[in-house]
Formats: structure tokens, sequence, C-alpha cells
């Protein structure tokens, strides 16, 4: 009796560990599950009246998609501007551009662009906000990071606080699985408190998934650019940019995606000009 007892018992042991390890292969199995291409992929483009007033320029994805990521460009007024709202709404169907002109204002005329890049809801597609406190140093950044098992495809940022474009939107950074958002006081300050947002649109990672980056050169001319392009066969998903070493005093002019397969971010010093040393960085997410 006792041996048919023992019997049984191994029996259970290894019917146990048969069915964890088939659990196990499953699970594995799920996690290796070829990644697939984002289908339906297009680029939306606006562009808004050209005046002397505070503007917002949406731009609505087609009907049935979403925003992947997006971002603006400002012409004219050159050093006077700020784009301190850069966000997915609208449920994540539309993308959205605030500029505004700093506290000497301007009175030659400007205008935005927005450029969204929209696509039907990729598998695990899921937008994560956050935002930072309200205080009042000089600069502060905000992380927000991706669930787990999911990639970053596009940023969005926003600087808020004051009423005119005292606040810089000056890194809105796509690292693999998170994104950093960071804003500066102008080159005079801000007396207030004040807060950064940031968006992070992720989704679970598509097939040949790259994030590119690339710098402008380092040194103090008044304005500079730099533009990314994917590797061959993908497309631009994603886009993103970072001003180093501006100190307040440099803002982004242009952080879009130019084509399918391409990203340029401009940035320029402003209108009094800046010394020392600066660089802008273009991101690129790209894949099939």
């Amino acid at each position: 009796m006792q041996a048919r007892a023992t019997h049984h018992r191994l029996t259970r042991a290894a019917l146990a560990a048969g069915l964890a390890l088939s659990a196990l292969a499953v699970s594995q199995l799920a996690l290796a599950a070829p990644a697939t291409a984002v289908s339906g992929l297009t680029r939306q483009t606006a562009t808004g009246p050209s005046d002397t007033v505070p503007k917002t320029q949406n731009k609505t994805c087609p009907a049935g998609t979403v925003a992947l990521g997006g971002g603006g460009a400002v012409s004219g007024a050159t050093g006077h501007i700020g784009m301190d709202f850069m966000l997915p709404v609208s449920e994540n169907t539309t993308w959205s551009v605030t500029g505004r002109e700093d506290e000497s204002g301007t009175g030659l005329r400007w205008s935005l662009t927005t450029t969204v890049l929209c696509a039907p809801a990729p598998a695990g597609y899921q937008v994560v906000a956050g935002s930072s406190a309200w205080s009042s140093p000089s600069d502060k950044s905000h992380l927000v990071s991706c669930p787990l098992g999911k990639v970053a495809l596009g940023v969005g940022g926003a600087v808020s606080g004051a009423s005119v474009s005292e606040l810089i939107l000056e890194d809105l950074r796509i690292d693999t699985s998170s994104v950093t958002v960071t804003g500066a006081e102008d080159g005079t300050g801000f007396a207030g408190d004040w807060q950064v947002q940031a968006r992070a649109i992720c989704a679970d990672q598509p097939a040949g998934y790259e994030r590119l980056l690339d710098d402008s050169a380092y040194s103090s001319s008044s304005t500079q650019s730099v533009t990314v392009t994917c590797s061959a066969g993908r497309k631009v998903h994603g886009v993103g940019a970072e001003i180093l070493g501006g100190e307040g005093q440099v803002r982004l002019t242009a952080m879009h995606a130019v084509s399918s397969t391409s990203v340029t971010a401009s940035a320029t010093e402003d209108d009094n000009g800046f010394s020392g040393n600066w660089k802008v960085r273009a991101f690129a997410v790209c894949a099939s």
C-alpha cells in the first residue's frame, strides 16, 4: 500500500511539474510572438493664419485613427515665439500646438504648422499622462514611463503657468520605454509657480522598431537645425527634440516629421541672443 501511495504522489508531482512547464512554455511563446507592422500610417499637416496674436493650431486624424506622434513648427518672428503646448487631445485623435509671443512682444507676423502621424490604434496602444508639481525653479523635468513590455512611439508636452511665453518647452525626449519633458524659465526668469506636463504614447513594439537621434553642431550659431532619417524600409511613427545647453535662452522653432521617413528639429536663440554654445537634437521613432 505504501508503495502504491508513493507512486500516486510521484505521479501527481510529475503531472503538476508538467502543467507548470506547459504554462511556462505558453507564456514564453506569448512573449516571443512576432511583432507586427502598424498599418494605415499617414502624415497629416495643417497651417494656420499668419498674424500677430497667440494661436493654437489643431490637426485631427482621419476617422478611425489615433495619434502616434506629432509636433509643430513656427514661421516668422524669429526668437520671439514659444511653442509651449504640443500634445494629443480629443481622446488622442487630434494633435494640438499652441504658440505665444514672449513678454517683449513683436509686431512681426507669424504662423503655426501642426503635423500628426495617424494610424488605426496599434496593439497595446495607450497614452500615459503625468505632470510635475507646481513650483518655481529655473527649470524642471517630468518623466513618464510606458507600462511594462511596451515601447514609446511618441511624446507630447507642455509648460503651464505663464500668460505669455516666459516658460520654454526645451526638451521632448523619447527613450525606448519612457519620455521626458523639460521646461525652463526664459532668460529674464519667471516669478510665479509653473508646471510641466508630459504624455507618453505607448504600444506593443512594432515590427522594425528603431529609435534614432542626431545632433546639430555644438556652437554659438543663432539658429541650428538637424534632420534624422529612418533606415531603409521604415517610416516615422513618432518625433521628439531637445535643446542642449540653451539655458532658457533658446527656443524650439520646429519638431516635426518633414516627410514619411524624416524628422527635423530646429531652434533659435531668443531675441536678445545667447553667447554660449548649444545644440539641438532630433529624435525619430521608426518602424516597418
